[in-house]
């Protein structure tokens, strides 16, 4: 009976870091966004997985002292991840094939399909397969007890490419409380590939994107006008 409960308590701790984090990487109108942070992190900081994070949360937790705190965190999203130049991907389309309403997001909303759960795009403007969303997802799924669709949605679609968002997160100059959240989801990742019995993906070479082609099509398209080119100059129409 007692470890059935642990494995509750470990369920819901799993849960509320998915909450947590979701809601960081979600964008929102809404006057009660990230108000129940400091409360999260307090209670994901007394069941730390990992005891080398401890410092990453006072710091968090730190500039939560005063009213006006929350303000440092939605100006560092904007930097991050709303401004007109170099802006972070978040969706996993994006990251993972250089396009977005690729592959992830159909990954997504198959999954959607086999449960209850439906996007409400009243507070949700991104798409399914944004980051924040997919960790929210993910979050619902556990308090569910849905350990199936869990494992699918990390496996296909988190896994492949939550370290490349993460490493571009906690690289970029205007990353400050960012980079101390980023060290703790990067962690908890490893503790969830640990959970789902799943392995770290190899890394591959980021894809790039010009012209809003994915890199496959403009190495494509590339390909061919150097056809067309060396057809020319050889006198062949």
């Amino acid at each position: 009976m007692g470890a059935l409960m642990d494995l509750e308590k470990l369920r819901l701790a799993r849960s509320l870091y998915y909450q947590c984090l979701g809601e960081l990487f979600v964008f929102s109108f809404s006057e009660e966004r990230l108000s129940k942070l400091q409360e999260y992190l307090k209670t994901m900081q007394e069941c730390l997985f990992d005891e080398n994070l401890k410092s990453n949360f006072d710091i968090l937790l730190k500039h939560l002292d005063d009213e006006n705190s929350i303000q440092a965190f939605f100006k560092e999203y904007d930097l991050l991840f709303l401004s007109l130049k170099n802006s972070i991907p978040t969706t996993f389309s994006y990251i993972e094939e250089g396009f977005e309403n690729s592959n992830p997001l159909l990954c997504v909303r198959q999954i959607l399909v086999k449960s209850k759960i439906r996007r409400n795009e009243k507070f949700f403007k991104e798409s399914e397969d944004s980051v924040g969303f997919c960790l929210l997802l993910m979050s619902e799924f556990l308090r569910q007890n849905e350990d199936d669709l869990a494992k699918e949605l990390f496996e296909k679609v988190i896994n492949k490419s939550i370290d490349e968002f993460l490493g571009d997160v906690f690289m970029n100059k205007n990353a400050n409380l960012y980079k101390e959240i980023a060290s703790i989801a990067s962690a908890f990742m490893e503790f969830e590939r640990l959970c789902f019995e799943v392995e770290k993906p190899a890394k591959i070479n980021s894809k790039k994107v010009q012209n809003d082609l994915s890199r496959s099509e403009f190495l494509r398209r590339e390909a061919n006008k150097q056809r067309r080119t060396r057809e020319k100059s050889q006198g062949i129409s």
